[in-house]
């Protein structure tokens, strides 16, 4: 009897060890799991500041400095003018409009899309072929002059000359791939400005 208890004890101990074993590997997974997700999450988050950065650097090209660039200043959109053509990457002689626009999450459409995108379209046609930058909760724009003093979220008439710089503050919302996750949520400024107004200023 003794030693029936005794292999019964040991059964129990071993299967206790095991089920350890077990939940510290899951544990292992699950935190590999959300460190490769937030990387991901990073890497996307950066790329999108340097495409935004990079598109409204080039706002303005060749456009005479004592005209308006900058031709929508709002808080969730932004449209300019330049000669420079950002599908082909390179200076064309008809001027172009550009517009960065939120579109917000649509779960009722076709794919179920329950993320803003941000639009980047040269009209008539996206600047890349997706033509969106992903998981965007929010985005707000505010605009600049010269001397970095603040015009506000909105900008009109004759005002939108002073634009020099804008501030972009993104919030990216992605739903992690574990079950009853919280998602992860990245908030990003950064200040871009319009390089050829400052090229183009005479004193």
């Amino acid at each position: 009897m003794g030693v029936l208890i005794d292999i019964l004890g040991s059964l129990m101990i071993a299967t206790l060890l095991l089920l350890m074993m077990i939940t510290f590997q899951m544990q292992l997974q699950e935190t590999a799991d959300r460190t490769i997700f937030a990387a991901q999450m990073m890497t996307h988050v950066q790329k999108a500041c340097k495409e935004l950065n990079n598109i409204i650097g080039l706002a303005s090209v060749n456009i005479p400095f004592e005209d308006v660039a900058v031709i929508t200043a709002h808080r969730d959109s932004m449209r300019f003018l330049t000669y420079w053509d950002y599908k082909n990457n390179l200076m064309t002689s008809t001027v172009n409009t550009i517009s960065i626009t939120l579109a917000p999450a649509d779960s009722l459409s076709d794919f179920g899309r329950d993320f803003g995108i941000i639009q980047i379209v040269q009209t008539p046609s996206p600047v890349y072929d997706l033509g969106s930058i992903l998981w965007l909760e929010d985005l707000k724009f505010e605009y600049f002059d010269m001397n970095g003093n603040s015009l506000g979220e909105t900008v009109t008439g004759d005002t939108r000359k002073n634009i020099f710089s804008v501030d972009i503050k993104m919030t990216f919302k992605r739903d992690p791939p574990m079950i009853q996750s919280t998602p992860l949520r990245v908030r990003v400024q950064l200040r871009s400005h319009l390089m050829n107004r400052y090229l183009r200023y005479e004193p």
